[in-house]
């Protein structure tokens, strides 16, 4: 009976470790899904201007300087994604950790787990809807106002990459 006993007990240890390690792989998993997502979205905010300067003004001529904006604008933007949703889940987490509600059928663990990854969304959601909408206005800003005089190569590469450049500043300041 003892060793039955301490046989049940090492089974129970080797599965609580085994859904610990299940846990943090899922957790790992969830959080490289949010950075492509955090690329994605970047390269797709960074490729549109080159359609706009490569339809728009016919700039055809210039593919080194587009994928090299690109990349660096991507790179950019995706980082202060992550800057900005990191913060502001924190943020957020600081005010709803303490505020359990008796849920039926929910322990509050499972509470805790739900509320954490809706708050994660909450706080990636508000990051990609800020940093766009500035990044968006800096660039029609500086490419169609401030830059509107220069040639359309320069115009390009300066608006996209100074327009990258203060979203990844800003998220330090702001």
């Amino acid at each position: 009976s003892g060793g039955v006993r301490q046989t049940t007990r090492a089974t129970m240890a080797d599965n609580d470790v085994f859904d610990e390690f299940k846990q943090e792989k899922v957790k790992e998993d969830n959080v490289l899904q949010m950075n492509q997502l955090n690329y994605a979205v970047a390269f797709a905010l960074s490729v549109l201007p080159v359609f706009i300067f490569y339809s728009v003004y016919k700039l055809s001529d210039i593919a080194v300087v587009y994928v090299v904006v690109t990349a660096i604008s991507t790179l950019l933007l995706a980082t202060a994604y992550g800057k900005v949703t990191r913060r502001e889940y924190h943020r957020l987490w600081g005010y709803r950790k303490d505020q359990y509600k008796s849920v039926a059928g929910m322990s509050q663990g499972e509470y805790d787990q739900k509320s954490k990854e809706l708050t994660y969304y909450e706080a990636m959601t508000f990051s990609l809807f800020r940093n766009n909408l500035v990044w968006t206005l800096l660039f029609l800003f500086f490419s169609f106002y401030a830059f509107r005089e220069i040639n359309r190569e320069f115009c390009y590469a300066v608006s996209v990459a100074a327009s990258s450049v203060l979203v990844w500043k800003l998220t330090d300041w702001v």
